[in-house]
């Protein structure tokens, strides 16, 4: 594992703190892991939409009798 050092004001930290304890998180680190893993999943979701929403398109260009019918002579 790697360590990562975050370095807060403060008033911050005592809030960081404060909000851990209350919402049963056994440490800071598992808290900001939890976090982060959560952040990289909504990415990997988001960068699943925009694919699909790449491949609608490609459908639209790529599905018609014109090309079709010129790809015809060379498949």
């Amino acid at each position: 594992m790697k360590t990562i050092t975050i370095k807060l004001p403060e008033n911050q930290a005592e809030e960081l703190n404060i909000f851990i304890k209350e919402k049963n998180y056994p440490s800071k680190s598992e808290f900001l892991r939890h976090l982060i893993m959560e952040k990289l999943e909504t990415n990997k979701k988001e960068k699943a939409g925009f694919l699909i929403l790449a491949e609608k398109s490609m459908k639209k260009i790529w599905d018609n009798k014109k090309d079709d019918k010129t790809w015809s002579k060379y498949l």
